[in-house]
């Protein structure tokens, strides 16, 4: 389950069926046994099971042990080269993420979901479909963070230009002629294929994009990047008027051969230029909603902002903790003794996420002395 699909679903959809217990682990994939992971597993559900006594002493357990246990049951603790595991179970449902966030071991046992580190994980992973084009061809290739998987195309896709507008030429040579000075002929060479190669490349790269846009992009919502030598970046560009083709980044080279290790190399460095394009994207928005009187970092008005649904980004500092908690009817609560037990800055996150805002952890790099979260509001302050 990726936050950017899924996510603000999941928080919609549990509603007020809590209470929820969390567990955190890193695992190991070179691991094949799992017998390492199995172990911590295990400690952290008798872990879980204890703490969950204490804080919820009327709440069954056995819920929560059967889904912990079907989980081990099916070796279910390894994913591909990810390198840590979440578990968010709820008295009805249990939700699993694979993640490459390195994570301590770590129980949470809370009335609300608890989403920050999941949050923190996928916030900057942005899926997309990887377009390999080149003047007779094409291939696309869809990327899930350093994951890269090349979509099998069907037969009727324009993937040859050749078979796609075919290579006739009428006229193999002509010239033109004209009067020159003093009555002498000049002959302007016309190269008819070289005409008709621009012409068949223009359309090729029309029906391609359109192809794309109506087979690829329309029913995934990925946006495309395009990997091309810059001549074919160029007159696509031009050509291109579907909406889904990303500005930046690019990939202005196109590999003699698309090899796993060489595809997983330009998803590595396309993932870092769309980090750091998205934090870029977000400071400017804070920078706007301060000079716009949007922007809040006082966390009591945060928690009141939160719940009256006014709050369109949340950016909580990594690590950072506040007492209190949100209810389920969106009373904030930051004197009993288990609000002052709970992190209010993950519930805020929950509720933000639930009004189908935008959340964000992020580290110490922008944040003042004492601050543990910036909001960027719906509306101008007063």
């Amino acid at each position: 389950m990726s936050l950017r699909d899924d996510l603000q679903a999941l928080v919609q959809d549990v509603g007020v069926h809590g209470p929820f217990v969390s567990l955190f682990m890193p695992v190991h994939p070179e691991d094949v046994t799992m017998e390492k992971d199995r172990a911590q597993f295990k400690s952290l559900v008798s872990q879980a099971q204890t703490e969950f006594g204490e804080r919820f002493p009327d709440a069954e357990w056995r819920p929560y042990g059967e889904k912990f246990a079907l989980i081990l049951a099916e070796r279910q603790l390894i994913s591909g080269t990810n390198t840590s595991m979440a578990i968010i179970a709820g008295p009805d449902r249990v939700y699993q993420y694979f993640m490459r966030l390195p994570l301590n071991p770590e129980v949470k046992i809370t009335e609300n979901l608890y989403v920050l580190p999941i949050i923190e994980n996928d916030q900057y992973n942005i899926n997309y479909d990887l377009l390999a084009l080149e003047k007779e061809s094409f291939r696309v290739f869809s990327v899930h963070g350093h994951d890269v998987t090349e979509v099998d195309l069907p037969d009727k896709a324009p993937t040859k230009r050749s078979a796609a507008i075919g290579t006739e030429l009428k006229n193999s040579s002509d010239l033109q002629r004209s009067s020159g000075t003093k009555g002498s002929s000049v002959f302007h060479g016309r190269d008819p294929k070289e005409e008709a190669d621009r012409a068949d490349e223009e359309r090729y790269f029309k029906m391609v994009d359109d192809w794309v846009r109506a087979n690829i992009s329309v029913p995934t919502h990925a946006r495309i990047i395009l990997m091309a030598v810059d001549e074919v970046q160029g007159e696509y560009r031009k050509i291109s008027k579907s909406g889904v083709l990303m500005d930046q980044p690019r990939v202005a080279k196109m590999p003699p051969k698309l090899t796993k290790d060489v595809l997983h190399d330009i998803a590595v460095d396309l993932e870092q230029e769309l980090r750091t394009m998205a934090k870029g994207q977000l400071q400017k928005a804070l920078d706007d909603a301060r000079s716009g009187n949007r922007y809040s970092s006082a966390t009591p008005d945060i928690a009141r902002a939160a719940v009256e649904g006014r709050i369109d980004t949340l950016v909580v500092k990594r690590g950072a903790s506040a007492h209190g908690a949100i209810g389920f009817d969106h009373t904030v609560d930051r004197e009993s003794e288990e609000a002052r037990a709970n992190n209010l800055l993950n519930d805020i996150a929950v509720v933000v996420l639930g009004y189908g805002g935008h959340v964000f952890v992020q580290g110490d790099d922008g944040f003042k002395d004492k601050e543990v979260a910036h909001a960027i509001l719906r509306g101008r302050i007063g």
